[in-house]
């Protein structure tokens, strides 16, 4: 008997221990410190606006060519020139140096086109770092408030070890004293081994979440700060047109349906007229007439090209062009279906997981009442072994389940938030409500967003200015 308790209580010491460690190791903070610290320090979307920014300069390198064009020459050759007649020698240099500068002319309104389609590229791609921005900390809350619930049901698993292990010492107790068989004996040492099972794996599935949190904010160690679990309430705006308009992957695909209409007017334009520019100016040559213009002379051009044939290059292009068009809609189309679809399962979950707390709340209520007067008549040898194991695996089970109706909620809602695009930034580059509960309405700079918010309006400026 004594040494049972001995191992009982050095069991429980070592869970206390283990968690005190882990906890030791680890950051508690709370969920809006946490998805601040995600912005700040998550590897992916440091990545990510990094290739924004190289996307910005990709466009600026693109159109480049629209620009005029100089560059500087020298040649120099140096012979020797020898007579037969009277043996002289003579040498001979020559060279020049030249400048010049040319520029095609936009005669068919290809230029402006092609810097606008490369300007929607860009765009493009931030809405789509955008959309991974709300997907990492939609998926970043959910899993936050999964280890929430998991630490719960750790110390839900802990609370039923240390009372089937209390039970177990009654059961012993009344065996010594001849009250009850010994099959109670055996069956109470299996329920104590069932709860240290469940005890074990309770705590490697909140370790789990625990390392996909560390994962998520950059390889910090952290978890949540322990304080009393509330119901969530229903605080979500649903709007699907606003969805619609304002959800970052449908940005995107606005956004690349209008650039692949401007590629096919671009494309179209294969077979038209080009007028080139060229000027030149030669500074010094020696002789006078080695280069072209001679020295000190300027000299320009003008070539103007009708194209005949490509080999039907552009008519496939633009058909290339209609089909991505095309492809373009329907993917529009789709997004929208699938944006309805999320935000109606996103509220049906809702509704499913509100309705199962409120029933598992009055379950855990009647569970543990009933628990206490098995426990109680157990105790006083007017219940059978079997009822009170029966009322144990009930009560546990009930408390599980409303554990997993409180996690559903929170999933929910984390669900109808990403579905409207709630937790990436507008286009103007500001942030939504629901990251500014998380202290981006304190004014903190988050993972280069002020070198974002920079990028974004000179693009901008040269949309509106092309426009």
């Amino acid at each position: 008997m004594k040494i049972l308790k001995y191992m009982i209580t050095m069991f429980t010491v070592a869970i206390l221990f283990v968690v005190t460690s882990e906890s030791s190791a680890s950051v508690s903070m709370t969920l809006p410190q946490y998805v601040n610290e995600i912005l700040l320090n998550n590897h992916s979307l440091r990545a990510g606006v990094k290739n924004i920014e190289a996307g910005y300069f990709s466009v600026l390198s693109a159109v480049g060519y629209q620009r005029p064009s100089t560059s500087g020459t020298f040649t120099g050759s140096y012979t020797t020139k020898q007579s037969s007649g009277n043996q002289s020698q003579e040498n001979v240099f020559a060279g020049n140096i030249g400048l010049r500068l040319t520029q095609r002319i936009d005669i068919n309104g290809s230029y402006r086109l092609d810097e606008r389609q490369n300007i929607l590229g860009y765009e493009v791609s931030r809405a789509n770092f955008d959309n991974t921005v709300n997907t990492l900390i939609a998926s970043a809350e959910e899993t936050w408030w999964s280890a929430v619930l998991a630490r719960e049901n750790m110390k839900l698993q802990r609370e039923i070890l240390l009372q089937r292990s209390e039970n177990h010492r009654v059961t012993v107790e009344k065996y010594n004293q001849e009250l009850v068989p010994r099959l109670d004996i055996v069956r109470s040492e299996a329920q104590v081994v069932e709860a240290e099972t469940l005890v074990k794996s309770a705590e490697t599935t909140y370790l789990n979440l625990i390392a996909e949190l560390s994962l998520m904010a950059g390889g910090l160690d952290v978890e949540p700060i322990d304080e009393e679990l509330k119901v969530p309430e229903f605080d979500v705006a649903l709007n699907f047109e606003d969805a619609v308009q304002f959800r970052p992957d449908m940005r995107a695909a606005r956004l690349n349906l209008e650039r692949a209409k401007t590629v096919k007017k671009l494309t179209a334009k294969g077979l038209a007229p080009t007028l080139d520019f060229a000027f030149q100016f030669t500074p010094w040559s020696d002789p006078e007439s080695y280069a072209t213009p001679n020295n000190q002379q300027l000299g320009g051009s003008l070539v103007f090209t009708v194209p005949i044939s490509d080999g039907n290059t552009t008519k496939y292009k633009v058909f290339n062009a209609d089909r991505l068009i095309q492809a373009a809609e329907a993917n529009l189309d789709a997004l929208r279906e699938q944006t309805r679809r999320d935000i109606t399962v996103a509220m049906n979950n809702w509704r499913n997981a509100s309705a199962s707390e409120q029933d598992r709340r009055r379950q855990v209520e009647r569970s543990e009442e009933e628990l206490r007067i098995t426990e109680l008549m157990y105790g006083e040898g007017m219940g059978a072994q079997i009822d009170l194991i029966n009322a144990q695996t009930a009560y546990q089970s009930v408390r599980t389940e409303y554990l997993n109706s409180v996690k559903n909620m929170y999933v929910a809602l984390v669900a109808m938030r990403k579905a409207i695009g709630d937790y990436s930034p507008n286009e103007d580059g500001s942030w939504k409500e629901a990251v500014k509960l998380y202290g981006k309405g304190k004014g903190k700079p988050v993972l280069g967003e002020l070198g974002m918010k920079k990028l974004r309006n000179n693009i901008r400026n040269r949309i509106n200015t092309k426009q």
